[in-house]
């Protein structure tokens, strides 16, 4: 009886022990799926309130670096609701400043800084305005004057092609007596400028991360060249070993949120997480947790730098706040998980894909594959409709056993940010 019962004993304490841990496991992971849960709502919560900031300060957006193209950009971007006549607001400002001219030549924005067209062009093409008729002047046209582009250095040739690329615009015919441009010029301007040490400057011998990254930003839709893969391999290398400590990064011997927003913005147009990826973990916090210390609850702006330095005070800052804004909603913008619904084979050589329309995509990838490692006889297609949900692909071989997946994507300034790869699935024709 007695070793009965402390076989009983034995038992019950076994059967505690399992259930305790079970619950401690259960525990624990919930409360990781609430942290990341939470981040993910921090963020959004942030980009709710900066919004609502630059909306407030920002009541009639104009043209300028400041209260202009960038927070224009960044409510288009995010999807904020904005007034009928917003937008409009900003292209009559831009108009006006057109006629006027600089220094009062009508038709010029500037007679050397070829960045003013470029950052204009850019918020156009996120606004879908017409920059070759800006109040009856071609401003697009500017961008293909190759020696005046080029007068800013690495930055001139960086900001035509972000603009170039932000409304998929084919590059003009360059003005009488100019040097026509090309995109593989500009594309080679920018790598020629590449440091020995992987990065970026205009002036310094070593990678500044604020250069490098809006280089990498150009660069990102011809990444799949080869040369271009090649440089923006050893850049995001020096982007990853540049990183502070805390997940941050500092420019002119500073840590300011400016760095951490054009990275950010960087490894999104790449199409890599710059809240999950290792390279861009350091210390346990990911870039966008370093970005997230400039932000002040009180007002909903970000601040440029925490601490005062360099002739600026630990407050908010306006260009620090469209920056950071226009960051947060480009990397937010979640592009989900495509789902195929349905194999179908219409005939003996030809199988239709079925899958599942995303709101937030601007197209699909469609694969196929003779084996479920997606390595024979691939055939990929590319969907550009949001609300096309079906792709046949034809002349094929019967008795073949064919895989598919599908993932969607974004369109983001030139570039194709995809989401994750659907569950595959499969059909013998």
């Amino acid at each position: 009886i007695m070793d009965g019962r402390n076989k009983q004993r034995k038992i019950s304490k076994t059967i505690t022990l399992i259930l305790a841990a079970t619950l401690m496991i259960t525990m624990c992971f919930g409360s990781f799926e609430t942290a990341e849960a939470k981040e993910k709502d921090k963020v959004s919560d942030v980009l709710k309130c900066t919004g609502d900031y630059i909306y407030s300060k920002v009541k009639e957006p104009c043209y300028g670096a400041i209260g202009g193209e960038w927070a224009v950009y960044g409510l288009k971007e995010a999807g904020y609701p904005v007034s009928d006549n917003y937008y409009k607001t900003y292209k009559k400002s831009v108009e006006k400043a057109v006629k006027e001219g600089y220094r009062g030549k009508p038709g010029i924005l500037h007679d050397k800084k070829y960045t003013e067209y470029s950052r204009v062009v850019f918020a156009y093409g996120k606004l879908d305005f017409d920059p070759t008729n800006v109040a009856g002047y071609d401003l697009l046209e500017k961008l293909a004057d190759y020696d005046k582009v080029k007068w800013q250095g690495i930055n001139g040739p960086i900001w035509a092609l972000r603009a170039l690329d932000s409304g998929g615009y084919d590059m003009p015919d360059a003005p009488k007596g100019a040097v026509q441009a090309t995109r593989n010029m500009y594309i080679d301007f920018i790598l020629d400028a590449q440091l020995p040490d992987g990065g970026w400057d205009i002036a310094s011998k070593n990678a500044d991360p604020d250069m490098t990254a809006m280089a990498l930003q150009a660069l990102a839709p011809y990444r799949n060249k080869t040369k271009v893969k090649k440089a923006t391999d050893k850049a995001l290398e020096v982007l990853s070993e540049i990183q502070n400590a805390n997940g941050g990064y500092s420019s002119g011997g500073a840590a300011n949120s400016e760095s951490c927003s054009q990275v950010i913005w960087a490894l999104t147009l790449l199409g890599i997480d710059a809240d999950t990826d290792t390279r861009f973990i350091k210390g346990g916090k990911s870039v966008v947790d370093a970005l997230l210390t400039f932000y002040d609850k009180k007002t909903g702006g970000f601040r440029h730098v925490n601490v005062a330095q360099g002739g600026y005070e630990a407050e908010v800052n306006q260009l620090a706040t469209e920056q950071a804004y226009y960051a947060l909603a480009s990397y937010k913008y979640d592009v989900a998980k495509a789902r195929v619904t349905k194999l179908n084979a219409p005939d003996k050589s030809s199988l239709k894909v079925t899958w599942e329309k995303q709101s937030t995509a601007d197209g699909y990838e469609v694969t196929i594959a003779t084996d479920k490692n997606f390595k024979k006889n691939v055939n990929k297609s590319a969907v550009s409709k949001n609300s096309t949900v079906t792709k046949t692909f034809k002349s094929l071989k019967s008795g073949n056993t064919y895989y598919a997946r599908v993932r969607a994507y974004r369109n983001i300034d030139g570039c194709k940010v995809y989401g994750d790869y659907s569950a595959v699935k499969k059909l013998k024709m």
